[in-house]
């Protein structure tokens, strides 16, 4: 089996995007419930409508997915 140094890069590159938007979250929502005390669900919410956007920005306008983030 040949393991690809493209392959290891992609993947340490990917993990540290997917664990920054994971951290960018879990501020927020740590910033909001340390501040008012009350569980705010629609993080998530605007998380998903930003991925649906990006999305439909990228599958009909044909924009580029990094530049729309």
């Amino acid at each position: 089996m040949d393991i690809n140094v493209e392959i290891i890069a992609q993947v340490i590159f990917w993990g540290l995007y997917t664990g920054c938007i994971y951290i960018l979250l879990a501020t927020g929502l740590n910033l909001i419930f340390g501040v008012m005390k009350i569980v705010n669900f629609a993080h998530g919410e605007f998380l998903m409508l930003g991925t649906y956007i990006t999305f439909f920005l990228f599958v009909v306008s044909g924009f580029n997915p990094y530049i729309l983030l």
